[in-house]
C-alpha cells in the first residue's frame, strides 16, 4: 500500500466511564491485615501477595512476576522491573516494566523469605518465580482477583474491591501519612507526577484541608490572628 487509507479517519472517543477504584479504609486495612496474619500459606495461598500489594503498592502482575533474584535481602530492597500482562489471546506473558526499587518493611520481610525459601526448594520453577503455581508456569492475575474478592464477601462483607485496590490502599495511606508526592510518584511505578496527582486527587483534597487547619491552629497558638477573624474567614469560605 502506497497510502495509508486511515489517515484522514477521526478516532472516536470512549464514552466509557473510568471504573472508579477506592482504597481500603483504615479499619478495613486493620481487620484485613489481622485475617491474614492470622493464616498460613495452606489456608490462604495469596496471602503474601495481598501483603505485598497493600504494604509496597506493586500490581498484581508486578508481585506475580517477582523472583528470588529481584530481592536484596541485605540491603531490604525489592527490585520491580517486570510483569504478567496477557496477549491478544489471553495468555500469560512475562513483558518488562520501567525499573523501581521499593524497600521492604521491617514486618512484610518475614513473609518474603518464606517466599524465597519456597521458589527455592520448588521443583519446575527455573525463573525461581516467588509465587509460581505447582500446576502452571505464572499465575494468573484473574485468579488472585476472584480469591481477594471470595475472601472479602465472606468475612468482611466487602464487595467493591479488587487487587489493584489493595495498591491503591499503600497510596492512600502514603498521602494520608504526609509523603511528598514525588515520592508517592516513584514508589508507584508512575511515570509521570500528573498521573499520582490526578489518580489520589480527592485523597490530596482532603490531606490538603487538614493540613490547613493545621497551620491556622498555629495562627492561633502564636497570636498572630484572632478566633473571631479565623471565624470570619471560615464562613465566606463555606459560603462559596
Amino acid at each position: 500500500m502506497l497510502k495509508n487509507p486511515m489517515i484522514n479517519v477521526i478516532k472516536p472517543k470512549s464514552v466509557k466511564q473510568d471504573k472508579e477504584v477506592r482504597a481500603l479504609t483504615v479499619e478495613e486495612q486493620q481487620s484485613f491485615t489481622d485475617y491474614l496474619l492470622s493464616k498460613d500459606l495452606k489456608q490462604c495461598k495469596y496471602k503474601n501477595v495481598f501483603l505485598i500489594q497493600m504494604y509496597m503498592g506493586l500490581r498484581c502482575g508486578e508481585t506475580l512476576a517477582l523472583t528470588t533474584h529481584d530481592i536484596d535481602l541485605k540491603h531490604k530492597k525489592m527490585n520491580i522491573h517486570r510483569t504478567l500482562t496477557t496477549d491478544e489471546n489471553n495468555a500469560i506473558i512475562m513483558g518488562n516494566k520501567a525499573k523501581r526499587v521499593i524497600p521492604i518493611p521491617d514486618f512484610i520481610y518475614p513473609h518474603i523469605i518464606e517466599q524465597m525459601q519456597i521458589a527455592e526448594n520448588q521443583k519446575n520453577n527455573e525463573e525461581k518465580l516467588l509465587f509460581k503455581p505447582y500446576n502452571a508456569r505464572y499465575t494468573r492475575r484473574t485468579n488472585v482477583n476472584s480469591e481477594l474478592q471470595r475472601i472479602l464477601e465472606r468475612y468482611f462483607d466487602i464487595t467493591d474491591i479488587s487487587t489493584h485496590s489493595l495498591r491503591h490502599t499503600f497510596g492512600t495511606r502514603c498521602i494520608e501519612s504526609g509523603m511528598a508526592p514525588v515520592v508517592v510518584q516513584r514508589l508507584m511505578g508512575h511515570k509521570d507526577i500528573s498521573v499520582t496527582l490526578n489518580t489520589y486527587t480527592s485523597v490530596f483534597d482532603e490531606f490538603k484541608a487538614r493540613e490547613i487547619d493545621k497551620v491556622n491552629q498555629y495562627y492561633l497558638n502564636e497570636n498572630m490572628i484572632k478566633n473571631n477573624l479565623l471565624n470570619e474567614e471560615n464562613s465566606i469560605e463555606n459560603e462559596r
